[in-house]
């Protein structure tokens, strides 16, 4: 698991989620041997936090690990860059599963300040889940200020449990105390915990008075779009409207214009009833206009048209078709099939299956897209329907397969298995891509016929190995310890011997 450079290869990730017993032992022995935990994305690889679950309950391994990752390596000291945020991360994240696993055991945080130190006393905020009763003078007196540029990593997380407390003053006054970039994601995560409608205006008035990061605009398109999730958390969508046609676009991945088209596209799927014809369109007009960067739109347009026309009344799903799609389509150049993707789902949601597939065919060779929401609609809509669009999609497109594995484990296994029939309709790279994808998910739910499907149909011995591993894994999980242990000898995964193959 632990290579020799010393890093966790983020593919692992998943795999350590699963480990139980001795195996999570092994790993976390592994892990303090070797003397850290390289956390190179700290934000999207919490590993540490996993490793931690392995440790609690135990004295002796939870203080050895907090000193394994409290551990400065080379250029760890220098604040305010990468290599100090994966230093606060790993400490983090530690910190806050042992917390969470030591609820009302509040002396415990003497403890862990004393392996802490001076220059790790702030870390200490990480252990919300025991310092947020306890209340915000306390949380002073042990942590220190959190207010310094650098030093926001735990602020959020720790307002938010100070809600859970029943301390949302409090939580508020922390905030306001925080950088502009830290006081918006606590604000945001305060306003996600706050079901009162007299905290949710104290919170959306907290807001309004919080500082953007900086006039550069990309920092101000931040600012609105946090703002605009805190209205949207409170159900207050015009006003979330609001925001959005005023924005522009950001470069800064997650906070474009079409990244809020998604978001309360989202809310009005919880809230079908508020899906009236102007907030679609206000939505749809958004998509199309210039402040939507190339990216951005091709990532969400298929998802917009998909909702649009489902939740459109007659009037409005015309204009899609004759007005709004066309205009999309030039506005994506060369990728315009996921403008068609979208109405095609739509058009699978409502019933009109002929229709999408008159779309679908008239898409031209290699440009279709198998976006996630065409995927889910054809599943719904039953094994033939499915076999039938994945096999036109298939045989046009030239897209990898969505980033959600949980997508794929909801095709079922008969709609994975018609999938895997039909991979050789891609080109080979692309093929190999869809086909560990099925099988991450067969592998899973136990789903031996389609493996089987994609083992036989293997054609290059790279897919084969792959997903030959996926096989072993899912016999080892389904009660075969010894059919995985002779298929994964066969795939070079392991040794005769019981050893990990180097």
């Amino acid at each position: 698991m632990l290579r020799s450079d010393r890093s966790v290869p983020l593919s692992t990730l998943p795999v350590v989620r699963r480990l139980r017993g001795e195996h999570g032992r092994a790993l976390l022995d592994a892990v303090v041997e070797d003397g850290r935990i390289n956390a190179r994305s700290a934000e999207a690889f919490p590993l540490p936090g996993v490793v931690a679950r392995f440790a609690a309950g135990s004295d002796e391994a939870e203080e050895t690990l907090l000193r394994t990752v409290l551990t400065v390596w080379e250029h760890e000291e220098r604040r305010n860059t990468p290599h100090h945020r994966a230093w606060a991360f790993r400490i983090s994240g530690v910190l806050a599963v042992l917390a969470e696993t030591h609820r009302g055991e509040p002396e415990r945080l003497d403890r862990w300040a004393e392996i802490l130190g001076v220059t790790g006393r702030v870390r200490l905020a990480a252990a919300a889940a025991l310092l947020a009763p306890l209340g915000l003078a306390e949380i002073d007196r042990r942590c220190g200020a959190l207010d310094e540029p650098g030093e926001r990593y735990d602020a959020a997380p720790l307002a938010g449990a100070l809600v859970e407390a029943g301390r949302l003053a409090e939580a508020l006054e922390l905030a306001a105390r925080l950088q502009p970039r830290a006081r918006q994601l606590a604000l945001v995560a305060v306003a996600g915990l706050v079901t009162d409608e007299r905290d949710a205006r104290a919170v959306v008035a907290a807001f309004r008075a919080c500082p953007k990061a900086s006039r550069e605009r990309d920092q101000q398109m931040i600012h609105r779009h946090r703002f605009a999730r805190v209205l949207l958390t409170f159900g207050r969508v015009d006003d979330a409207l609001s925001e959005l046609a005023r924005m522009r676009d950001c470069r800064v991945g997650g906070f474009g214009p079409a990244v809020l088209v998604t978001e309360i596209l989202r809310r009005l799927a919880d809230r079908p009833e508020l899906a009236t014809g102007d907030r679609l369109r206000a939505l749809l007009d958004v998509m199309m206009s210039s402040h939507v960067i190339h990216q951005e739109r091709i990532a969400h347009v298929a998802d917009l048209l998909h909702r649009a026309f489902v939740f459109a009344d007659p009037d409005l799903r015309t204009e899609i078709i004759d007005i709004r799609v066309p205009l999309l389509r030039e506005t994506l150049r060369s990728d315009r099939a996921h403008a068609d993707a979208g109405l095609a789902a739509g058009l699978l949601a409502t019933g009109r299956t002929g229709a999408a597939m008159d779309v679908l065919h008239g898409i031209p060779a290699r440009r279709c897209s198998l976006t996630a929401a065409l995927l889910e609609v054809a599943a719904d809509a039953g094994p033939d329907v499915f076999a039938e669009v994945f096999a036109i999609t298939a045989a046009r497109s030239v897209s990898w397969p969505p980033d959600s594995t949980a997508l794929a484990v909801r095709l079922g296994p008969v709609n994975r298995a018609a999938a895997a029939r039909l991979l050789d309709r891609f080109v080979p790279e692309n093929a190999a891509r869809w086909a560990d994808w099925l099988a991450a998910a067969a592998a899973g739910t136990g789903d031996f016929s389609t493996l089987h499907i994609l083992m036989k149909n293997a054609d290059q011995e790279r897919t084969a190995l792959m997903i030959g591993r996926r096989l072993a894994a899912a016999l080892a999980r389904h009660g075969d310890p010894a059919g995985a242990r002779a298929l994964a000898e066969a795939c070079g995964l392991a040794s005769a011997s019981g050893r990990t193959a180097p």
